[in-house]
């Protein structure tokens, strides 16, 4: 039955913000201010939900109450939020606090009265689904890491049981208090010296900026306005530049229109920071929207996905066509994620193909791992590395079994690393019995990220160029693996930059039907044919037009 115990409280508390909302201050620096704090902690939240931390999130949008002034999207926040931190509480086995915080929920949302999936004990198992473990085979872009393994397997060479990985439970002297009392708030190392925490995040966020780095800057400027806002005042410009920056690397991408509304706001917000510089690019990146949501696109329908309840291990199950995600987040997460991935998908095979490819079976099992750590613990992959995939294909060529492992704590996890490791899944089997060629493995993979990210490997060319790193063309194709740690960066830019200057000679399409010939017959009789080029006039020709002239060929975009 619902407890009612804690409504006049909440209720009174957001009356009372309802009230306030009705007559705000006259003055604009403060409203102005007020509406920054609540961002920049929405940023926050949503960074430590796909980190699991569930509490911290609640904590900190919980804050902002007195602030949020009729903010429909932060109280869609923290519901979400809510729900995934009761969730926590009950597989912790503390119900009670659970229940607490069901209370307030159903102030926001009253059909979480009777939804099953928060009233379930610590001992209910849905388990929908029991994938195989997944079998040893070959992880891109890492050789030679072992032990992979299906979320719901346990390791054999553990010695004792490990804790299962969704339980986190709270002190306990918090479960019988008011996390809403002032008294209860933990205090963290930003309360402790929020200036010299700002300072650093600015420091690290202005280098982050001057390498061109927007998406890593953007996150330090989020966190140091929520660490200290007046931190920022400096910097707005910059800050500025970066969300507009992130909203023009999405209008490149399929799939706009039903972001919409959010990427609007962050425009809007963008000018408010820096009316002079920003106001012309925001108009013009406004009239784009409009022009996006007119125009028609086959890649504008919503990937359809199913859900489903926490298993015993704590692991959510998202289902889509092609894709079967186990997460630990809400579902507004896992549908972005899914979203991502079958777009990605279906504009890799369009591009490099040029059909919609066959139907995947089995469909590729997607784990996304909250930190490092629990990465680690999983995979026997290490830490640093922010994800990876794994394919195993038959005798034919087949691929037997498809999986991606991703960190959710690395930076550019889903707008980066996601469409890269799903690029990889498309490539596997489509070239026969053999393995994909590693320099068009990863070179294909990364032109599907950012492209403040393929910039950097254009950069990166020079530089290597200068230290006598390049490997000859035809060396790069018919390398076996990877190559000594020494000339790994170049391998990647040479790889890139090569994939990408081919891609544009004729079409993407080319590039793979020579790849494929190349692998079959070797790669001097497919330059031949497609191309018409033997490999001293295709090394004439990259001295020229990429290693010579590299600024004119990176702004041909």
């Amino acid at each position: 039955m619902l407890r009612l115990g804690t409504f006049s409280l909440f209720s009174l508390t957001l009356i009372t913000f309802a009230v306030l909302s009705a007559n705000p201050p006259d003055d604009a620096d403060s409203r102005f201010s007020k509406a920054l704090s609540v961002q920049a902690a929405m940023a926050r939240a949503r960074v430590l939900l796909g980190e699991n931390n569930t509490q911290k999130a609640v904590e900190i949008l919980e804050e902002q109450l007195p602030k949020v002034n009729g903010n429909a999207e932060y109280l869609v926040l923290l519901r979400d939020a809510y729900r995934a931190y009761i969730r926590e509480l009950q597989r912790a086995g503390q119900a009670e606090q659970g229940r607490r915080y069901l209370d307030r929920l159903c102030i926001l949302d009253p059909s979480a009265a009777s939804d099953p999936a928060l009233k379930q004990t610590a001992d209910a198992q849905p388990r929908q689904f029991e994938p195989p473990p997944v079998k040893k085979a070959a992880i891109l872009p890492f050789p030679s890491f072992k032990g992979l393994m299906s979320p719901f397997a346990k390791k054999e060479e553990a010695k004792e049981p490990a804790a299962p990985t969704a339980i986190r439970a709270l002190p306990d002297a918090s479960i019988n208090e008011d996390p809403f009392d002032p008294k209860n708030r933990r205090e963290t190392p930003l309360d402790k010296n929020k200036s010299s925490v700002a300072r650093e995040l600015l420091n690290r966020g202005a280098a982050e900026f001057k390498n061109e780095r927007y998406t890593e800057a953007r996150l330090c400027f989020e966190q140091a306005y929520g660490a200290e806002p007046g931190s920022l005042d400096a910097c707005r410009e910059q800050w500025a530049y970066c969300i507009i920056k992130g909203v023009s690397d999405v209008l490149e991408k399929p799939g706009t229109a039903a972001n919409v509304p959010e990427l609007q706001k962050q425009i809007d917000a963008a000018i408010q920071m820096a009316p002079t510089k920003m106001m012309a690019v925001g108009q013009q990146l406004s009239q784009q929207l409009e022009e996006r949501v007119k125009r028609p696109t086959v890649t504008a329908s919503v990937t359809k996905v199913r859900h489903f309840s926490p298993n015993k291990d704590g692991w959510l199950v998202a289902d889509t066509k092609h894709f079967r995600i186990f997460h630990k987040q809400n579902q507004e997460f896992a549908e972005r994620v899914a979203q991502i991935a079958e777009n990605t998908r279906s504009s890799m095979f369009r591009k490099w193909f040029g059909n919609e490819g066959d139907p995947w079976e089995p469909i590729c099992e997607l784990v996304l791992h909250p930190t490092a750590a629990a990465y680690t613990q999983m995979t026997d992959v290490p830490g640093n590395s922010p994800g990876h995939t794994s394919v195993t294909p038959d005798r034919s060529g087949r691929i037997v079994s498809r999986r991606m492992d991703l960190r959710l704590d690395a930076a550019g996890v889903i707008d980066a690393v996601l469409p890269h490791e799903t690029t990889h899944v498309v490539l596997a089997g489509m070239f026969g019995p053999v393995h994909v060629p590693r320099w068009c493995d990863e070179g294909i993979a990364v032109l599907s990220e950012p492209d403040e990210k393929i910039e950097q490997h254009r950069r990166n060319l020079v530089r290597h160029y200068k230290d006598g790193q390049l490997f000859g063309l035809k060396e790069l194709m018919e390398l076996k693996d990877y190559p000594k740690a020494s000339r790994i960066g170049a391998f990647y830019s040479q790889s890139v930059v090569l994939t990408e200057f081919l891609a544009k000679q004729k079409d993407p399409r080319v590039l793979t039907a020579f790849i494929r010939d190349g692998v079959r017959t070797g790669y001097d009789a497919a330059l031949q044919k497609h191309y018409n080029l033997a490999f001293p006039q295709l090394e004439q020709l990259w001295q020229e037009r990429v290693i010579t002239d590299g600024g004119r060929f990176t702004a041909q975009k």
